[in-house]
């Protein structure tokens, strides 16, 4: 096999495993005891995977998972925002007033989870599992926990899961299989401790301290913030 095609085989599996099986990653949470930041696959493949096993072990022989047949499979749903602000609409003093007067609104996306029935007791198995996993996101909830969301064109941190709900197209001919995980940003994280205004709106309010800059959960912004790059 040619370094060109080894290559393009780990681009390939990278590209599933990262953005299609597993985008998901839980951070805090129910994750703090297990290193504070645990894959969905954990929990998405855990009932499948014992299933698995319990169904070699019967017929004498255990088969290995591949990628193709993980219990679910993730995609972005469009309409993700990757800035979002707000602007008053009565009249302002001047451009740059206007400029500095935006509201940051917090970033939503939405991720699609697709579980069709595959296999032996694949209704059993995606029974279990969804139980299991609304345990678990509820948990989660419960414990302050976050997500990173994986995407092609983003990776999102700081998310909070708000809604998950049953999309499937075709309940009739294939019940449950398709699912749409909702995720917002709010507009603080623990790595902005220290809030800034802008030179002129340090200039209009006299001083006072305000919220003039929040991140935006993107990992590069704190490398920005490092070199001077957002310093007013």
């Amino acid at each position: 096999m040619s370094l060109s095609s080894i290559l393009d085989n780990v681009g390939r599996t990278t590209f599933k495993l990262g953005y299609q099986i597993s985008p998901l990653i839980l951070t805090g949470g129910v994750a703090e005891k297990m290193g504070g930041a645990v894959p969905i696959i954990v929990y998405t493949q855990a009932v499948a995977l014992l299933n698995g096993l319990v169904a070699g072990g019967i017929s004498g022989k255990l088969e290995g998972y591949d990628l193709d047949s993980m219990w679910c499979h993730w995609s972005p749903m469009s309409g993700a925002t990757l800035v979002d602000n707000s602007i008053a609409e009565y009249p302002y003093a001047n451009q740059s007033v206007a400029a500095n007067a935006m509201v940051v609104n917090p970033l939503t996306l939405s991720m699609q989870m697709i579980c069709p029935p595959s296999g032996a007791g694949a209704m059993a198995t995606k029974l279990a599992t969804l139980q299991s996993l609304q345990v678990i996101l509820n948990k989660h909830a419960q414990l302050g926990g976050a997500y990173i969301v994986i995407t092609p064109g983003q990776v999102y941190t700081g998310m909070l899961l708000t809604r998950v709900s049953d999309t499937t197209p075709n309940p009739t001919a294939a019940a449950a299989s398709q699912f749409q995980f909702d995720f917002t940003r709010p507009l603080t994280q623990k790595s902005e401790n220290v809030q800034k205004q802008s030179t002129l709106m340090k200039k209009l309010s006299g001083g006072m301290p305000g919220l003039g800059f929040v991140g935006s959960g993107n990992p590069l912004e704190s490398v920005f913030n490092g070199i001077g790059l957002f310093n007013g």
